[in-house]
Parts: C-alpha cells; sequence; structure tokens
C-alpha cells in the first residue's frame, strides 16, 4: 500500500477521521490482516494532524482490536479476516450518526425477502426449530435477556432455511450491533405484541405461503424501525453509545399485528 497517497484529515474532526480513514482502508481491504503500519510521526505527517490526535485513534482501534502493537516492532493490523471486517462495520455504526437506522433498513431490504425464501426451503425439522423458539420467547416474557436471545435465534432459523449464504453472512456481520441497540433501546418491546408479530411470521411460512410471509415480516421490521426512528426523535440520541444514558423507550403500539387482513 503506498501511505504517501492518503488524503489529510480535517482539522475540525481529526480524531474522529483518522479512526474513520484507518476504518474505511480496514473495509475496502486496503489495509490487511498482518500488514505493519506508519509510524506516530509518519501517520500524523501523512493525514496532517498532531501525534497526541494519531496516538488517541490508535489507541481506540488497538481498545477494539482492529490493530495490535508488538513491542519493539511497531502496530500491525490484527489477524481476523472476516471477524476484522465484523468489528470495522460494529464501529463504524457505534461512531455514526441515526445511521443506525441505515443498519434496519439493511434488514428491511433482505430479511423479508428470506421470508419468501423460507416458505420454499425450510425443512420440517427447520420449522419444528422456530416453534421451538417461539415457545421459548414466550417462556421468557419479562425476562428480557431470555426474550431476547430466542428472538434473535428465530431470525436465524429463518435465515438459515431460505438457504441464501451471502445474505446470511451480512446478516451475521450485524447481528451484535443490532442485538445491541435492541437491549439499549427497545428492550421494553418483549411482550405479547411483540411475540404476535413472530408468530404471524412463522404461521405464513408453516404455511408456505411466500407473499404472506413477506409481508409479515416487512410489517414486522418496519415496526421495530418506528420504535428507533421515535427514540431517536425523542431523545435526539446520536450515537447508539449514548443509548444507555436514556430510559428504555417505552412507545405506545404503532403497529396492530392482527389488525391488518391476511391475504
Amino acid at each position: 500500500m503506498q501511505f504517501k497517497k492518503l488524503v489529510p484529515i480535517q482539522k475540525t474532526s481529526s480524531f474522529h477521521g483518522v479512526v474513520f480513514r484507518i476504518e474505511e482502508l480496514l473495509r475496502r481491504g486496503t489495509l490487511k490482516p498482518g500488514q505493519k503500519l506508519p509510524s506516530e510521526t509518519q501517520l500524523a505527517e501523512m493525514l496532517q494532524v498532531s501525534r497526541p490526535t494519531v496516538r488517541e485513534a490508535l489507541k481506540a482501534l488497538s481498545l477494539l482490536g482492529f490493530i495490535t502493537s508488538r513491542s519493539g516492532d511497531g502496530t500491525y493490523v490484527a489477524e481476523g479476516g472476516r471477524d476484522l471486517f465484523m468489528r470495522a462495520v460494529y464501529f463504524s455504526s457505534l461512531l455514526g450518526t441515526e445511521d443506525f437506522l441505515g443498519l434496519i433498513e439493511a434488514r428491511i431490504a433482505i430479511e423479508p425477502f428470506l421470508a419468501e425464501m423460507a416458505t420454499q426451503r425450510a425443512t420440517k425439522a427447520e420449522l419444528a426449530r422456530m416453534q421451538d423458539c417461539l415457545m421459548h420467547m414466550k417462556a421468557g416474557l419479562g425476562n428480557t435477556e431470555k426474550y431476547l436471545n430466542h428472538e434473535v435465534a428465530f431470525h436465524d432459523q429463518i435465515t438459515k432455511a431460505a438457504r441464501s449464504p451471502i445474505l446470511q453472512a451480512i446478516l451475521e456481520s450485524l447481528r451484535d450491533l443490532l442485538l445491541e441497540g435492541r437491549r439499549k433501546i427497545t428492550s421494553g418491546m418483549t411482550d405479547l405484541r411483540n411475540l404476535e408479530f413472530h408468530t404471524r411470521i412463522y404461521e405464513a411460512i408453516a404455511a408456505k405461503n411466500p407473499e404472506l410471509a413477506r409481508q409479515r415480516m416487512l410489517e414486522h421490521l418496519q415496526d421495530n424501525r418506528e420504535q428507533y426512528e421515535a427514540f431517536y426523535k425523542t431523545f435526539r440520541v446520536r450515537k447508539l453509545s449514548r443509548a444507555s444514558l436514556f430510559p428504555r423507550l417505552l412507545v405506545p403500539s404503532m403497529r396492530n399485528p392482527s389488525a391488518r387482513r391476511a391475504k
């Protein structure tokens, strides 16, 4: 890599600028696992920021596992391949503003299609596992962590049943961040209403009705998006990392899953 071609960082956002620049190189694969980084002095000159700014950014990247220091030998990109990409997506979203809503929109673009495919490809064993997840979700009502774990497992079962490994890999790379948002922002949504959304999705898949499965998954995810939008609007939170500073979001029902007539 030609480090001398790095674009200087704007002084108004120097710390975040350094982090974003290195994170961008990681996502694009320009920086490879095991590759040595220039020294702090060289990076400061290339990016036209101070050495303390570079040091602070490298410390943050090191804490998250992007880079690692070798005593007497400098700083290297951490080994990890696919895990490195997943951490890059995670960190980028933590530093972003309402881009977290973009992750919800990614789910809206992907998961209704996967639900549709699951109606055609799910085996009896996979349908049984989805039903088992629903039973555990019902048993976990009132226990947020237990409920959320089985809710994630339910969506995972649909993704696996769809037999679409590329889309599955994309969703897996986003899972940790989405679950973090679920815990911090909408953990109050572990009630019968939420369970009903999932039950209706399962029923459509089990009935092998692709159009209905797509519609019900879309309704569920759009409802999720409305909950997050309400949170950001109410508290004007610009980072998911600040969400824990505010109360759990308790928003009145915006969409009744039983209100829409099944096709």
